[in-house]
């Protein structure tokens, strides 16, 4: 596996996560770019350093250009968000005095096995 830096020009997005910490690099956000032929795959960020970035790629991986288009995605296997468990309890705390209405709640379930 080779590692590629790509240099900016301007700041790079805050939102950018890394993950040199472990060998398959979970967490870290995916870099792709995109130029006239499609959209092709870097490979996961493992450093920021101010406006570059190292990323791991394939040997054989298309490589970008200048111009070409580079964006990233969260890498869906460990950027979830919701409560993880068989069950999950909240308290609903008034504070003041004065009389207040509830008017919904709300909650997102999902199986998981």
């Amino acid at each position: 596996m080779a590692q590629i830096t790509l240099s900016f020009n301007n700041p790079l997005n805050v939102s950018l996560q890394t993950n040199s910490d472990s060998p398959n690099y979970p967490g870290a956000d995916i870099v792709y770019f995109k130029n006239n032929s499609g959209v092709y795959r870097v490979g996961p960020c493992i450093s920021i350093s101010g406006n570059s970035i190292t990323c791991f790629t394939e040997d054989d991986a298309l490589r970008p250009s200048d111009g070409d288009f580079i964006f990233f995605a969260k890498n869906t296997e460990t950027n979830t968000s919701g409560i993880i468990g068989y069950y999950a309890e909240v308290d609903f705390e008034i504070t003041s005095t004065e009389e207040k209405e509830l008017y919904a709640v709300n909650s997102e379930i999902s199986l998981s096995s």
